[in-house]
């Protein structure tokens, strides 16, 4: 690699370039701020020129300028062919020239004959990474002698102006973070706006099978074969608490917005005992119950519908026998599900069950949604969930409800 080509690496460095972007500064209005630095610089040093100059890999960009004169003081910028300050960045040092036209450094830059370049005093301007964005720089149009006070005072003011420079690029990603959350808020709207619309859609065709389904058990249930069945008669009371377990999601679906009105104290024993009965009703699995007295401020539906899956995903995996228990304790409810099957095949994947789409079992398992919505129906109710071996020989899922306030 030659000289010149390991000089540049830094010029051209993606890091370097990157943190230069984020400073906002390049193609934007003068700042006071750093006008001002300038100004300091040519009434403290008696210097014609001083200039915060940003240099990117093709050009070097005036933030501030002092004493420049026109066309350089419009356009604000000049190529590297006119450029001393690339020198400062990509030797990450100060340049300090005394005779531009004797110095084999620069005496073939174009900024001599152009901008009037004879003496030059520049001092890097890094960023917190030690990147070099730039240099803070003083110009005279004659050969001049700079002084170790001068340099000194120099390196002063390029201390203020990288911290200057430093602010603008923290307030410059803080704005384009601004910036970036409201356009992410706006399509997470959107794409809100347009599910619950799907939604509401799914929900109304649904409502004329439901009402259809309603029709029918409450017709089977008036038939006169069926109350003279004590089992019959479950089954078909079983099957309305289900069709109308059906009609509120359908409405709760229908109109997301009202689902906190369907919030109240919910008998956490009783519901769950009823929904587990209901499902065991008619299989070969025994159902071993220890409910005690539990309340919950929350939709009855959400609950119902989150121990339905975990109940039956036992019912899937269990050899014979399936333990629910209900208690409260510390302010908590704690609903327990847990089987005598095989379980899950390793430790670590009792941490993974409640993720969406995961399954473990690929024979036996359905889609790999229940237990991710089961979570998402237990965090929404401020609860949280767990999962972990049994002492049955199978899985062990645990939901955690804050406990309703005693009533007054």
């Amino acid at each position: 690699m030659s000289e010149k080509n390991a000089e540049s690496l830094h010029l051209s460095d993606r890091a370097r370039l990157r943190s230069l972007a984020e400073t906002g500064l390049l193609d934007t209005p003068e700042r006071d701020a750093l006008n001002r630095y300038a100004r300091i610089a040519t009434q403290a040093l008696r210097a014609p020129v001083s200039l915060v100059s940003l240099v990117d890999d093709a050009r070097q960009f005036f933030a501030a300028a002092q004493g420049l004169d026109a066309p350089w003081s419009e356009h604000r910028q000049t190529p590297l062919s006119h450029s001393f300050c690339q020198h400062v960045v990509n030797e990450r040092s100060a340049l300090v020239v005394e005779d531009a036209r004797s110095d084999d450094r620069v005496c073939d830059n174009l900024a001599i004959e152009d901008l009037s370049v004879a003496a030059y005093a520049g001092v890097p301007l890094c960023d917190p990474e030690g990147n070099v964005l730039g240099s803070f720089c003083v110009i005279d149009d004659r050969p001049r002698r700079w002084t170790s006070d001068e340099l000194t005072l120099l390196r002063l003011l390029a201390d203020a102006v990288a911290e200057e420079i430093e602010l603008a690029r923290r307030t410059s990603l803080a704005e384009k973070a601004e910036t970036d959350l409201a356009e992410i808020n706006q399509e997470i709207a959107a794409a809100h706006q347009r599910a619950a619309e799907h939604n509401a859609a799914v929900m109304h065709d649904l409502r004329t099978p439901l009402q259809v389904v309603s029709v029918a058990v409450k017709s089977l249930a008036e038939h006169p074969s069926i109350r003279t069945s004590e089992t019959l008669t479950k089954t078909i009371e079983m099957l309305g608490r289900n069709v109308q377990q059906a009609f509120k999601l359908v409405k709760v679906g229908a109109h997301p917005s009202s689902g906190d009105d369907l919030f109240q104290r919910v008998n956490v024993a009783d519901l769950v005992g009823g929904v587990c009965k209901d499902l065991v009703s008619g299989t070969s699995k025994m159902l071993d119950l220890e409910l005690e007295p539990a309340e919950a401020i929350a939709d009855p539906t959400m609950i119902r519908r989150a121990v339905q899956n975990l109940f039956s995903n036992a019912m899937r995996f269990a050899e014979n026998r399936i333990g629910v228990i209900v208690s409260c304790s510390d302010e908590v409810v704690r609903i327990v599900v847990e089987d005598d099957g095989e379980g899950l095949p390793r430790e670590e994947d009792y941490q993974r069950v409640w993720e969406l789409g995961r399954r473990f079992h690929t024979e036996r398992s359905n889609t790999g949604l229940g237990l991710a919505v089961t979570r998402q129906l237990i965090q929404a109710l401020g609860g949280s969930v767990r999962a972990r071996p049994s002492s049955r020989g199978g899985a062990r899922f645990e939901l955690y409800l804050p406990e309703a306030p005693s009533k007054l």
